[in-house]
């Protein structure tokens, strides 16, 4: 069933190339193939059938040997999942202090795995927090200082313990 971004109707691994033409467009106005190949880590002849699917679903215009480009509808598509993407990171690295490289991957995951309305309400919340943060940093200040004490004493257990 698809959402109305069109999201759900695509594979993660659609998502995924998706997302790395809209980055590349981004950064060059165009996508190229062996670009593409790089920064998913992969061989061209992988990017040549996934940039086909998307092309098959008007996401982007396609042509063999020519440059990929995104539609209307894959630009917007596109930029709402390195949105999503971004927001994701950024919450593990800046919030929960995860090393950019593993915020990177799981976060990737994380956008996978949480869906529609959770997802979204999920990156409302980051939005508020960053929002909030923006005009009184003393709760991020807080919670930097308990994440650095239970650290180093381990886990919470009391307070986990507490909970339903």
């Amino acid at each position: 069933m698809a959402d109305a971004t069109g999201v759900t109707a695509l594979s993660e691994s659609l998502q995924d190339y998706l997302e790395a033409v809209c980055l590349l467009v981004q950064r060059h106005g165009v996508a190229r193939m062996k670009e593409v190949a790089a920064l998913m880590g992969v061989g061209k002849s992988s990017v040549t059938a996934r940039i086909q699917a998307l092309a098959e679903r008007g996401l982007v215009h396609y042509e063999p040997y020519q440059y990929v480009t995104l539609t209307e509808s894959g630009q917007a598509v596109g930029r709402m999942l390195l949105r999503r993407h971004r927001v994701l990171k950024r919450f593990l690295m800046e919030i929960l202090g995860v090393p950019e490289a593993e915020a990177e991957a799981v976060g990737c995951k994380m956008e996978h795995a949480i869906k529609g309305d959770v997802l979204d309400r999920f990156i409302r919340f980051l939005n508020f927090i960053e929002t909030r943060s923006a005009a009184d940093g003393a709760w991020a200040q807080a919670f930097q200082e308990f994440r650095a004490s239970a650290g180093a004493a381990g886990t919470n257990d009391a307070a986990e313990d507490a909970q339903p």
